[in-house]
C-alpha cells in the first residue's frame, strides 16, 4: 500500500517539533505567573478594603451638658467623681481657696500702699508702675487718636490752601483777562476754594481742641494720681471687687438633678474663665453619644454621618451615626449618636466603634 503524503504544514522532523513545542509554551507559562500576580494583587486590595476600622478608645454616655469655669482659679478638688448622681445644688467642683485669698490680699495690700502714698504722686508712680499702662491705657488711645485725626486735618487744611494759592495767581494774571477783566471762571473756582480753605480751617480747629482737651485730661488724672476718684483708685477698687467675686465663685455647684460625666480637669490645675471642667448628663437625656478615639490613619477612612457600628462589652452590636470628626495633634476624637438605642442601654467606657 502506498504511503499517503503528509500535508506540508506538519513538521516531521523530531528536532523541530521540540523546538516548536518549547516555542509555544513560553509564553503561555509567562502569561500565567503575570495572571497569577495580578490576582494576588487584587486580592490583597480587596482584603484590605474589607478590613474594618475600630477605635482605640471609646465612651458611651447620655447627652451632656458642659459645665465651664466662671473664672480664673486653680482647681481644689472634683467632689463628685464621674458616674455619681447629683442632686440640683450640690457642689461639685471646689477652687483653689489659698489661690483666691493670695490674690484677694495682694489687692487690699495695694489698696493700703495707695492710703499710704496717695500725698506723693511720685512715690505712687514708682510703685504701681507696672499697673499704670494698663490704668492709662484708655486715655493714651484716645490721645493717639485724636493726634492721628489732628495731623490728617492739618494736611488736608496745607494741600487746600495750596490749591487756593495757585488759583489767586492764575485768577489776577493779566494774561488770563478778558476784556480787561479777570476770567469768571478763574474767579468762581478761586470763592470755591476759598470757602473750602475756611471749612478745612475749622475742622483743623476742631481737632486740635480735641486733641489739647484729651492732653489735659491726661495730665489732670496724672497729677491727681492719689485722689480717691483717680483712675489708679478707681482700677485698684475694680480689681478688689473682682477678687471678692472669686470668692463668690468658690464652689459651683450641680444646676440640676443629674449624673456626673467626664472630668476634663485634676485637682492643682490652673484654668481660665470660660474652659470646660466637666458634663453633666442629665436625669431626662435621652439620647445616647459615643466619644471614640481613633489613630489619625484609621480615621481618614470615616466621613461624617457615616453609619458605624457600636459593639458593647457584652457583644451586644448597635448602629451609630458619626456626627463630628475633630482632628487633634495625634488623634481624631469621633462623636457618634446611637441610632435606635434600647431601654436597657447602660453608660461604660468599654465600647469599641468599628466603620467598615
Amino acid at each position: 500500500m502506498a504511503k499517503k503524503a503528509l500535508p506540508q504544514h506538519i513538521i516531521t522532523d523530531t528536532e523541530n517539533q521540540r523546538i516548536g513545542i518549547i516555542k509555544q509554551k513560553m509564553p503561555e507559562k509567562k502569561h500565567m505567573i503575570i495572571g497569577l500576580i495580578l490576582c494576588l494583587a487584587l486580592g490583597l486590595l480587596l482584603f484590605y478594603l474589607s478590613l474594618g476600622v475600630e477605635s482605640e478608645k471609646a465612651e458611651l454616655t447620655k447627652s451632656g451638658e458642659p459645665i465651664y469655669a466662671p473664672v480664673d482659679g486653680i482647681i481644689y478638688e472634683v467632689i463628685i467623681p464621674k458616674g455619681e448622681k447629683v442632686r440640683r445644688g450640690d457642689a461639685i467642683i471646689h477652687f483653689d481657696p489659698i489661690y483666691i485669698r493670695t490674690k484677694n490680699m495682694q489687692v487690699r495690700e495695694n489698696l493700703q500702699l495707695f492710703k499710704e502714698n496717695r500725698h506723693n504722686p511720685g512715690s505712687l508712680r514708682q510703685l504701681f508702675k507696672p499697673l499704670l499702662k494698663d490704668v492709662y491705657a484708655p486715655i493714651t488711645k484716645e490721645i493717639e487718636a485724636l493726634s492721628g485725626e489732628e495731623t490728617q486735618k492739618l494736611k488736608e487744611l496745607q494741600k487746600i490752601t495750596r490749591e487756593h494759592t495757585k488759583a489767586q495767581v492764575q485768577m489776577r494774571n493779566k494774561s488770563t483777562y478778558i476784556d480787561g477783566k479777570p476770567n469768571k471762571e478763574l474767579v468762581d473756582k478761586e470763592k470755591a476754594l476759598s470757602k473750602k480753605v475756611k471749612q478745612a480751617e475749622d475742622d483743623f480747629e476742631t481737632a486740635s481742641l480735641a486733641r489739647a482737651s484729651a492732653d489735659k485730661k491726661y495730665r489732670d488724672l496724672t497729677a491727681g494720681l492719689g485722689q480717691s476718684n483717680s483712675l489708679l483708685y478707681r482700677f485698684l477698687e475694680e480689681e478688689y471687687n473682682k477678687a471678692l467675686e472669686m470668692q463668690k465663685n468658690e464652689y459651683l455647684y450641680a444646676p440640676y438633678n443629674a449624673i456626673a460625666g467626664v472630668s476634663n480637669v485634676k485637682r492643682g490645675r490652673m484654668v481660665r474663665k470660660g474652659d470646660l471642667l466637666m458634663e453633666l448628663h442629665p436625669d431626662n437625656a435621652v439620647e445616647w453619644w459615643v466619644r471614640a478615639e481613633f489613630n489619625l490613619d484609621n480615621a481618614k477612612k470615616l466621613k461624617n454621618r457615616q453609619i458605624c457600628t457600636l459593639i458593647t462589652e457584652d457583644g451586644d452590636k448597635y448602629d451609630a451615626r458619626i456626627f463630628n470628626i475633630e482632628t487633634k495633634k495625634d488623634k481624631a476624637i469621633v462623636k457618634l449618636m446611637v441610632l435606635d438605642a434600647p431601654d436597657t442601654l447602660e453608660e461604660s467606657e468599654f465600647v469599641t466603634i468599628k466603620a467598615n
